[in-house]
């Protein structure tokens, strides 16, 4: 079963934004219960502590991709990890820049954010 891209959007955004779940970027990342695949762990997912834990050590763009990943798990408890890594990368692709930056926003730090927000005043008009 395929997702449309659309609302998948709509489904992270939501869970994102009503489920109380805090975005934690980490320069380190030890999970507490071991995981089955610990190499090349980019972020995970704590239910019960809604807190999702992303590496800041990899960009941004990775950094949506491992939020999508955690996120899926989250809606879809039932897919593997096979499932929820190919799909992630789907909806990755699929994205529309806003969608994109919506994203983004969550998993930036406040100097990337600051760093971007400043490359817009000088190719941005101000209305």
């Amino acid at each position: 079963m395929k997702t449309n891209t659309k609302t998948i959007f709509n489904k992270l955004k939501t869970t994102l934004l009503r489920s109380g779940y805090e975005v934690i970027l980490v320069t380190k990342l030890m999970p507490k219960k071991a995981v089955g695949r610990s190499r090349g762990v980019k972020g995970y997912i704590v239910p019960d502590e809604l807190k999702i834990y992303i590496s800041k050590a990899i960009g941004i763009n990775d950094r949506v991709i491992t939020l999508i990943h955690e996120l899926l798990h989250e809606i879809y408890p039932q897919w593997s990890e096979v499932k929820v890594e190919q799909e992630c990368k789907r909806i990755f692709r699929g994205l529309k820049v806003s969608q994109l930056g919506w994203l983004q926003f969550f998993v930036m730090t406040k100097t990337e954010m600051h760093n971007a927000l400043k490359q817009l005043e000088t190719h941005s008009p101000i209305c």
